[in-house]
């Protein structure tokens, strides 16, 4: 009787032993996706455009809106663009290499921000600054270092070609990267 009675007190406690190792791991897997879920960054494309014909005139501007789901969110604008040889030699006169653009960023407050960025991407002696690879010279470049994104709704992006000469040659790509750093 004593035998039976132990028995069953084990099997009793085993069982015991098993619903709690059951309930930790639920907990231990649901706090995980909670985690998960909360740390997720928004890194998205914000623009992306291919050159019909590795050409951009110098009044088509580049128009987007970008989405910012969660405020406040600091993150990078980073630049990536591919150029092919051509870029921006076309011209009989010397060049500097140089890509030159107007960046306007709208924000769902009415508030507004605008630069001008000038890019090197040739060195003096008109080299490329970038290993070419299946014909093109990739570039990956920075915009604004941690810009602050203080409220969720769209940010409006609008990117301007301020190319002396229309049009700008040698312009494959170029797309324009939100990388989250910061919520």
């Amino acid at each position: 009787m004593k035998i039976l009675s132990f028995i069953l007190e084990k099997n009793v406690l085993l069982q015991s032993m098993k619903r709690i190792g059951i309930i930790t791991a639920l907990a231990l897997i649901m706090t995980t996706l909670c985690l998960v879920s909360c740390t997720k960054k928004q890194n998205d494309v914000v623009i992306s455009v291919d050159f019909d014909k590795e050409m951009w005139r110098r009044f088509d501007y580049l128009n987007a809106t970008y989405n910012v789901k969660k405020a406040p969110m600091t993150a990078d604008l980073v630049l990536f663009v591919t150029v092919s040889e051509s870029f921006p030699d076309i011209y009989p006169y010397q060049d500097d290499g140089s890509l030159t653009m107007t960046m306007t960023i709208d924000s769902p407050d009415g508030s507004r921000r605008s630069r001008e960025y000038k890019f090197r991407l040739k060195d003096s002696e008109g080299n490329f600054k970038s290993e070419m690879v299946d014909g093109y010279y990739n570039y990956e470049l920075p915009l604004i270092s941690e810009m602050s994104f203080r409220e969720a709704g769209d940010y409006v992006f609008k990117i301007e070609n301020k190319y002396s000469k229309d049009p700008l040659f040698g312009i494959k790509r170029l797309s324009i990267k939100c990388l989250q750093t910061k919520n």
